[in-house]
């Protein structure tokens, strides 16, 4: 780990540095990892914020887009803790140091949290963030401490003494004298500043149901983040800089996404430039152009870097109303919603939203008419559990309901002469779009779809069309489907077939573990992830597995991935 010295001379130094946010994109390790490795034009990573205690955050929805990169959110905090967070970050570090700076931001609500929070970390981290400022916090925390320079003096004077390490005071510009508690971090041990955290908060109403978004039990506000926060960051800054003077080093950040918006952050005073919520607009693949772009843009005068952000909203709702619901069982259903034509490519998704019930993710049947298949989950309304689901279970035909997406790459392609899909349960749900897509490229496409119960059975219609389409009941043998794909695999010639897979983790690794067995090419047996998608942006990181985000890159990854990253992790503990 680098001196305190040592990083504010580097920040110092007139070279174009950048920083990812915290609370955006290397929310997680493994992602900490890939960028580390894969993306040089950044040059400090900064984690999640952690707590003393593991902290869930706040239920979906976390993230409402206002206009094209415009964002407002509420996420709460979620983190693991101190001490997960500090093992995690420990196994990294101890896997290969860091090209990067690491930069680990801490959150507390008392100086006494601080404390522990920064003996804990400070052998791992080159700078130190302290989140003052989070505006979506539970009281306390974040900004219930940065709006004040008193309050800011006094904890950062209990906290200096504890570590050497770089201290980087996070600042909320919700206040009118941010230069004065810049000004009193500073003159209290702080060797830099971090700023902006997001604007607000505030309440944000979606303008099709006329109902706030955020499921944030704080008045269902959330902090404002991208473009339309951008002239404020510029505006704050500056007052920064003309409060500390030259030498104290800022991390500046709100909104940047483009090659004129970082000269004009860093002439506000900025020595290096934070990218947060601009990186959902940036395809998975291009992300290492974009910052190479931002660097050329920067140092040019140009903006190329434009060109890699999507221009339309990726986080907007559109309106549906429900025209029929079919029942199959009693925690099984399928639902036909009427409305304007939802395209979406094989292997996508969409969030569902109920206002004031939440939002999930659900695979998509069909695009016009749109269709889903949705499975009660287990109702225990203390913990919240299974409350979205069972809020749909009662809604009735004609009732509104609110859709945003497609998210997700599509399935892999593959130039097998076969392809058989194997699915349980609501796995069903990705089916058809999967046997018409590949049936389409000329592939002989097999369909096996395990049930307990025959009633469970749907949208034969949309897959026998395209695809030898076969039941599989259990008949007393769960998962007896394993067997039936055992004997179809028998008949054909393995080496020619490639295997998708959607259902329970347990059937889908078992599902690939007999075609790997049977001679199909591990490379083109896949299964569909169900990580947990909260955003679907790529924002949160929350999808992450393996370093790979699932929002992003789509959720079918072939066996010898999910046999290092997921099966070994995820089946093993259960």
């Amino acid at each position: 780990m680098r001196s305190a010295q040592e990083i504010k001379s580097y920040l110092l130094s007139e070279t174009l540095k950048f920083a990812t946010v915290s609370g955006v994109w290397t929310t997680k390790t493994n992602m900490i990892r890939v960028v580390d490795d894969t993306i040089p034009g950044i040059d400090i990573i900064t984690t999640k914020s952690y707590q003393v205690k593991p902290n869930p955050g706040n239920r979906e929805p976390i993230i409402g887009e206002v206009a094209a990169g415009s964002y407002v959110n509420a996420v709460g905090l979620r983190n693991p803790g101190m001490d997960k967070g500090f093992d995690e970050l420990r196994a990294l570090l101890d896997e290969k140091p860091l090209r990067a700076l690491l930069n680990i931001s801490v959150s507390g609500n008392s100086p006494e949290d601080f404390i522990e929070l920064l003996k804990k970390f400070a052998p791992l981290a080159d700078i130190l963030e302290l989140n003052f400022s989070c505006p979506h916090a539970k009281p306390g925390y974040g900004a219930s401490i940065g709006c004040s320079a008193e309050l800011v003096r006094e904890y950062m004077q209990a906290i200096r003494p504890v570590t050497d390490t770089a201290l980087f005071p996070k600042l909320t510009p919700n206040v009118d004298n941010i230069g004065e508690i810049a000004r009193a971090a500073v003159e209290a041990g702080a060797d830099g500043i971090t700023a902006i955290n997001t604007v607000g908060p505030e309440p944000y109403i979606e303008p099709n149901s006329g109902k706030l978004l955020l499921y944030n039990p704080n008045g269902h506000k959330g902090g404002r983040s991208g473009e339309h926060i951008f002239d404020i960051a510029v505006k704050k800054i500056r007052e920064i800089r003309d409060a500390v003077g030259p030498d104290i080093p800022i991390i500046g950040m709100g909104g940047v996404s483009r090659g004129s918006q970082i000269r004009a952050i860093r002439s506000a005073g900025a020595n290096a430039v934070g990218i947060g919520s601009v990186i959902a607009r940036v395809k998975y693949k291009k992300q290492k152009e974009y910052f190479e772009a931002l660097k050329f843009d920067t140092e040019f005068h140009t903006d190329t870097s434009a060109s890699f952000l999507s221009v339309t909203q990726i986080a907007k709702y559109r309106p549906f109303k429900i025209k029929e619901i079919n029942k199959l069982t009693n925690t099984m259903l399928t639902m036909e919603l009427e409305g304007d034509p939802f395209l979406f490519k094989p292997g996508q998704y969409a969030f569902i939203w109920i206002p004031e019930a939440g939002e999930k993710p659900f695979g998509i049947v069909s695009a016009s008419p749109l269709r889903f298949i949705i499975r009660k989950r287990d109702h225990d309304p203390d913990s919240n559990a299974g409350e979205f689901t069972h809020a749909l279970f009662q809604m009735k035909e004609g009732d509104p309901i609110y859709i945003r997406g497609p998210y997700g790459d599509q399935v892999p392609e593959n130039k097998k002469s076969h392809v058989l899909i194997v699915s349980g349960g609501t796995g069903l749900a990705l089916v058809p779009k999967l046997a018409e897509h590949f049936s389409s490229l000329g592939h002989i496409v097999k369909v096996l779809h395990g049930v307990k119960d025959k009633k469970e059975a749907a949208f034969d219609e949309l897959i026998a069309d395209h695809a030898v389409y076969t039941i599989v009941p259990d008949e007393g043998k769960a998962g007896r489907v394993l067997d039936i794909l055992s004997e179809e695999l028998d008949q054909i010639e393995t080496e020619n077939c490639s295997v998708y897979t959607i259902g329970p983790d347990v059937l889908m690794e078992k599902a690939l573990e007999i075609a790997v067995g049977k001679g199909c090419e591990a490379e083109h047996c896949y299964a569909s992830l169900e990580t947990n998608h909260m955003c679907g942006i790529g924002m949160c990181g929350e999808c992450e597995c393996g370093g790979v985000l699932s929002c992003k890159n789509g959720t079918f990854f072939n066996h010898p991935f999910l046999k290092e990253h997921y099966f070994t992790k995820t089946i093993k503990n259960d």
